[in-house]
């Protein structure tokens, strides 16, 4: 019998992003080496023989070499431990990119921490049976096929198989396609267990009793988009070569959604009666860790543009409250309404005149291409004036040529500015 650990995408010392400055910022910069560090005290608790690293041990080149240096000091702490690691290579930390990482001390059995990036290798535990299969990524955009270069298993040992993959179909657009393959190229090899890495999300990629395809994520959520529990795999062999799988969450910080939905709510004040109580649930699946959470409004109300013209002003309370709910160690990484109202609002429900001009220009924008593109093009001024963390990513505010969120954006808008303009014209 004999035991180890996969584990995937480190990504230590990767950037903060997505947290107001209010939030944690230097608790969530530590995080993924705190992950890093219940990842040692997970390996020496359980006694496994070896750790494998799935590729995207760095985030890309590193801005000291104090990054290195910290892997460096936790790889020693395994090695004394008579543990050791293998790893591959991935997307992040590609050769190309890691022209000045610093060289890795080979395992205390002689045999290399890092597999070819190059070629596919093979490392051979003869102690334990196992044959342990790899290839890192030479360069970051990997589009080659590397399963085809995999050798064929080893007759008589436990084979292992180590690939950097989206796997096609798995991703879902989230993460870049990269080394791609089918689950039936695995397969094809013969191996007993195949560690993957690059997705960010624990998936598993077989039916009982078939070959093990796994993901198990990374250990460290670093943003909205990772949330919920983050770890590895703990993977048990027995003499008979049966395997038993152990999803351990090594994460000291979680990020979470609180949905809350608001159909038929006709007052306002309601929304924060149903964030508390959805608030207090998402509390309860952070296990006690400190959390950044993302609050989701969804459905239809009458009260929609009660809210959207105020956004900011229900956004502060959710805010205040998730303090008294969660208690300091609970952070609102941002409030996003997407309700809609019980009755869409058109040209008749207002006076003729300019409240219907702008009510005729909402409706062209949702459906003519040329007069967004136009509007998109008058937002140039704007985005140059914006620091780069608001104009990258799923949650860019004002990405240049996407029409689809620019539309999304003009339908936040819209309530907020129908309800300043008629509140105005009624004063006056």
């Amino acid at each position: 019998m004999f035991k180890f650990i996969h584990t995937a995408d480190i990504h230590l010392d990767s950037p903060l992003r997505g947290l107001a400055s209010d939030g944690p910022v230097d608790r969530i910069r530590g995080a993924v080496r705190e992950a890093l560090v219940s990842l040692a005290d997970l390996a020496e608790r359980e006694r496994v023989d070896f750790v494998l690293i799935a590729g995207d041990i760095y985030d890309g080149t590193w801005d000291t070499a104090d990054t290195g240096l910290y892997f460096l000091k936790w790889l020693d702490r395994l090695q004394k431990s008579g543990i050791e690691v293998y790893a591959i290579s991935g997307n992040h930390d590609a050769q190309s990119k890691m022209t000045n990482v610093f060289r890795l001390p080979n395992n205390p059995s002689g045999k290399p921490v890092m597999l070819s990036s190059s070629e596919a290798e093979t490392i051979l535990l003869d102690d334990l049976d196992v044959a342990i299969h790899g290839r890192g990524f030479a360069q970051q955009a990997e589009a080659e096929n590397l399963v085809r270069q995999y050798p064929p298993a080893q007759p008589g040992m436990f084979n292992i198989g180590m690939l950097h993959t989206s796997l096609d179909g798995t991703s879902g657009g989230v993460h870049h396609r990269y080394a791609p393959c089918k689950p039936t190229d695995l397969i094809s090899r013969g191996y007993d267990y195949w560690a993957l890495g690059h997705i960010h999300t624990r998936k598993h990629h077989h039916k009982p009793g078939e070959t093990p395809i796994v993901f198990p994520g990374n250990i460290q959520g670093r943003h909205i988009r990772e949330s919920g529990p983050k770890g590895c795999e703990v993977v048990t062999v027995d003499d008979a070569q049966n395997i038993s799988m152990q999803f351990v969450p090594l994460d000291v910080f979680r990020w979470d959604i609180c949905d809350i939905n608001v159909d038929g709510v006709d007052d306002a004040d309601d929304l924060l009666s149903r964030f508390a109580a959805s608030m207090r649930e998402t509390v309860t699946r952070g296990d006690g860790l400190p959390m950044a959470i993302r609050v989701i409004v969804s459905g239809t109300s009458t009260a929609h543009d009660t809210w959207l013209s105020e956004p900011d002003k229900w956004s502060r309370q959710m805010r205040a409250d998730a303090i008294t709910l969660g208690g300091a160690d609970v952070w609102i990484e941002k409030v996003k309404f997407e309700t809609r109202p019980l009755k869409q609002l058109t040209a008749e429900d207002v006076a003729s005149g300019p409240i219907a001009e702008v009510l005729r220009l909402f409706d062209e924008l949702a459906v003519d291409d040329e007069l967004a593109r136009e509007l998109d093009r008058e937002l140039d001024d704007l985005r140059g004036k914006l620091p780069g963390e608001l104009l990258n990513g799923t949650d860019a505010i004002a990405t240049k040529d996407d029409l689809q969120k620019l539309r999304s954006i003009v339908s936040e808008i819209q309530p907020m500015l129908l309800h300043r303009l008629t509140s105005e014209e009624v004063a006056s």
